[in-house]
């Protein structure tokens, strides 16, 4: 009875569940969030969920829930967040900085791939994820869906544009990054109003650019307040963690190609699953809302993907609803005239003149 008291003396709880059969579309570096979250209590990170052992020698870890309401019920991607919500941000962003590696080694999980000692090896084991884990995994039963939407997967070849910008990143030491830093991950408390990070599931040790990167594609700032982001942002690291924000302004169009590539292939096959799933008298429901999704990731990433022209609505939804009747068979062959050859991520001062002049 004791026990069972303090247990509801805890308040909700969250508590790792196994779940066979899950499809993970990012890379996994510790076993779990509460390992994670243990670190950070020791080493004084503030607004994030405490984390109680419970039970004798087979004790589980459980964290706490924080009450309240995700930012994004506040502030829907697109919108504008308060000064002193974005204040809060760039704080989060600093203490992330400051957070030494080394402290996470006792839990550190990733795989000698995944633990890379330059920033191009680093983005290089992002792509490799994504070409090996991703669209690898799922390529016998969504490949002909890719065909079928112009989307090639040599962006993802280990000498693609993606991989040719790995190889000019600048150099920045490494620092611990959420990896998953968004709006729904963002949680406005009840108790006092402020921003608590939830969700360190994806955390992993990297460049930092790449957590910047991945909030930004996610979050969808207005241009003026993404800019002020950026400078505080290069401002708080560069103090923390010096030379985290050097080749900023070169690289970090580097690291948002490969998070629209990524969103692209994740955001297929996720759909597909979920078509797939879909009972037939609820197709005509499904179908749009997947091509939605799936025509916003492709929008988003037609450059990089070579895409001159980017599907329709339609020719999204023709395509999913043709795969649902036999996936075996390409719903639409891709057109000449829909794809151009991948590019270069070049994003030197020379190419970038040329692009102004082209346009």
């Amino acid at each position: 009875m004791e026990a069972e008291g303090e247990l509801a003396a805890l308040g909700r709880l969250k508590a790792p569940r196994p779940r066979p059969g899950v499809h993970r579309f990012d890379p996994r570096c510790f076993d779990n969030e509460e390992d994670v979250l243990s670190r950070l209590a020791l080493l004084g990170m503030a607004r994030i969920a405490p984390v109680y052992r419970l039970g004798g020698p087979d004790a589980i870890q459980v964290h706490g829930y924080i009450e309240g309401e995700p930012l994004s019920a506040l502030r829907p991607p697109g919108t504008a967040l308060s000064g002193h919500e974005l204040a809060q941000l760039v704080e989060l962003f600093g203490r992330l900085a400051a957070v030494p590696p080394a402290a996470f080694a006792p839990v550190h999980r990733c795989p000698v791939v995944l633990r890379p000692h330059t920033t191009g090896e680093f983005l290089h084991g992002l792509v490799r994820f994504t070409r090996r884990r991703v669209y690898a995994v799922h390529r016998r039963t969504t490949g002909e869906l890719f065909a079928a939407l112009g989307v090639r997967p040599e962006v993802l070849a280990a000498d693609g544009p993606l991989a040719r910008a790995a190889d000019r990143l600048t150099e920045r030491p490494f620092a611990l990054l959420h990896g998953d830093l968004h709006r729904d991950n963002l949680i406005v408390a009840e108790a006092d109003g402020l921003l608590w990070t939830i969700d360190w599931e994806l955390a992993l040790i990297g460049d930092p650019l790449y957590d910047l990167a991945t909030h930004l594609h996610l979050m969808r700032y207005p241009a003026a307040q993404e800019n002020e982001l950026l400078t505080r942002w290069a401002r708080i690291v560069e103090a923390n963690l010096p030379g985290a924000a050097a080749g900023l302004v070169r690289d970090l169009p580097h690291y948002l190609a490969y998070k629209r590539v990524q969103s692209v292939f994740t955001d297929v096959i996720r759909q597909a699953l979920v078509v797939r799933a879909t009972q037939p008298a609820e197709l005509d429901e499904q179908l749009p809302r997947t091509a939605e999704m799936v025509s916003s990731a492709l929008r988003r990433a037609a450059r990089v993907l070579g895409l001159s022209r980017v599907p329709s609505h339609r020719s999204v939804e023709d395509a999913y609803a043709a795969w649902y009747r036999d996936p075996a068979v390409p719903a639409r062959p891709p057109t000449p005239a829909a794809r151009a050859p991948l590019p270069a991520l070049a994003f030197s001062p020379a190419a970038r003149r040329r692009r102004r002049a082209a346009s």
